[in-house]
């Protein structure tokens, strides 16, 4: 089974009871990750249910830990529902063996995230082809769209907004949804209990301020590997009052420019793709970029996306929050050294 745009988004929320292992794929990986949530709650409606996200390399290096999760029975009858992020083709033939499983060995549900696929490709292919699986592709928001999102958000949140306040806001946000969903929840926050509409006046006060672009700085020297600047710039921040969530979704935005910039590349590699990409890297900023992207291949960067992911849940989960800031400041430390071990080789 195929489907695509509104096609996909209906099968998310309402997902046909044959069909257990399902790929979603597309470029804004916000919005993969956003069809995949709808996709679980729709599940777990259905009855309780665990839900396990399987780490790309442990997979990899251990098949059986996709199969014993998907084999195994729940002593208290819960459900499982497994996500797997992976990238292009590199799980293609294990995951032809999970499709190829008998429908009553299968205990769990299965969801892969992945980026942008073509019509040649073998995984997109064997998805569309599988008796009990599905292939839902999704495509980066429209300015329609998002100002739908935007307002359906801050209606849900009992915050209404002018329509040429929401004009303004939408077209200030960032290409990828997973970053402009950040900046809704800041205006929701922003806006809760204001007892008015939104105005035009109210998004201008609420533009980037010199506390997110220092934020965005310390990201950038941490992955640049500049250990002091960065903690330095790093503890201003946070004496300003940074929250861990905040720290995170920084370095979401950055690592995915970054792997943005090497989709543009190609294979080749190497080429000044800055004023191709949303939002643009101008020319004075490329020199310092490329020094970035050079010190984290694409494996890197989808492994720090991973665990930016899994941090940020853990942070939201109930009891989370004590522990966030302490290891978003690990993270922080992390990187910084990783990148300092690779400016060295």
């Amino acid at each position: 089974m195929k489907l695509s745009g509104s096609g996909a988004a209906r099968f998310a929320k309402k997902p046909d009871p044959a069909v257990s292992f399902v790929l979603i794929f597309g470029e804004d990986e916000g919005v993969v990750s956003d069809l995949s949530r709808d996709l679980i709650a729709a599940w777990e409606k259905q009855g309780p249910a665990n839900v396990i996200t399987l780490d790309e390399d442990t997979v990899k290096r251990d098949p059986p830990v996709l199969f014993d999760a998907l084999e195994a029975q729940s002593l208290l009858g819960e459900a499982t529902i497994l996500r797997l992020r992976t990238s292009g083709e590199k799980l293609f033939t294990l995951l032809k063996d999970v499709l190829a499983l008998p429908p009553e060995r299968v205990s769990a549900k299965l969801i892969v995230q992945n980026g942008t696929l073509n019509t040649r490709s073998k995984m997109r292919t064997a998805f569309e082809a599988g008796a009990n699986s599905a292939a839902l592709q999704v495509f980066a928001d429209s300015d329609v769209d998002m100002a739908g999102l935007v307002r359906d958000t801050l209606k849900a949140r009992e915050v209404m907004i002018a329509d040429d306040a929401l004009a303004l806001f939408v077209a200030g946000l960032p290409g990828h949804r997973s970053l402009a969903n950040a900046e809704t929840e800041k205006l929701a926050t922003y806006a809760h209990n204001l007892g008015r509409l939104v105005e035009v006046e109210d998004i201008r006060a609420l533009c980037e301020t010199n506390a997110d672009e220092d934020l965005y700085e310390a990201v950038r020297l941490a992955l640049s590997g500049q250990a002091v600047k960065a903690q330095a710039e790093l503890d201003r921040v946070v004496d300003a009052g940074l929250s861990a969530i905040g720290l995170l979704r920084g370095f979401e935005r950055e690592a995915k420019q970054m792997l943005a910039a090497r989709a543009l590349q190609g294979d080749r590699g190497g080429g000044n793709v800055g004023k191709q990409m949303k939002p643009p890297i101008w020319p004075n900023q490329w020199p310092a970029f490329e020094a970035r992207l050079k010190l984290w291949p694409v494996p890197h960067l989808v492994r720090l996306l991973e665990r930016i992911h899994d941090m940020e849940e853990t942070a939201k989960s109930p009891g989370g929050a004590g522990m966030a800031d302490a290891a978003a400041r690990e993270f922080f430390t992390t990187v910084y050294k990783a990148a300092e071990r690779a400016a060295r080789r």
